[in-house]
């Protein structure tokens, strides 16, 4: 007989409106909550994506500074990167000037000059 009432109890508890309006607010700040954490589980898996893009990136930049800095380490690399920039040559080296014919000259020039702005710096060149 307690069983019956007590269920009875319980029955009337939760059916009451005060009870369904606490619970459907509790309901919804759970629902708040779990979508606010699932944004963030996403924002956290793009910045993680991203830095590992980066991390990549980062690691190919060292493999190549790397390579650069062993090219650099011998005389050869040096003296090939010194040529490069600043159009150096050794002692008893002679410089070849290699000229084009005025009629393939000609053309370029009429090509450049379409795609080049005449400014009067370029006209200093």
């Amino acid at each position: 007989m307690f069983d019956f009432h007590q269920k009875r109890k319980m029955k009337t508890v939760f059916s009451s409106r005060f009870t369904q309006t606490v619970l459907i607010i509790l309901s919804f700040f759970v629902i708040m909550s779990a979508g606010n954490r699932y944004m963030i589980a996403r924002e956290m898996a793009e910045r993680r994506s991203a830095a590992e893009t980066e991390i990549q990136a980062l690691q190919d930049r060292r493999e190549n500074l790397e390579a650069e800095v062993q090219y650099l380490s011998n005389e050869r690399g040096v003296e090939a990167e010194m040529r490069r920039q600043f159009d150096i040559a050794r002692e008893g080296e002679q410089v070849v000037i290699i000229i084009e014919d005025e009629d393939d000259a000609s053309e370029d020039e009429t090509t450049e000059a379409i795609s080049i702005p005449s400014r009067a710096w370029y006209r200093f060149w």
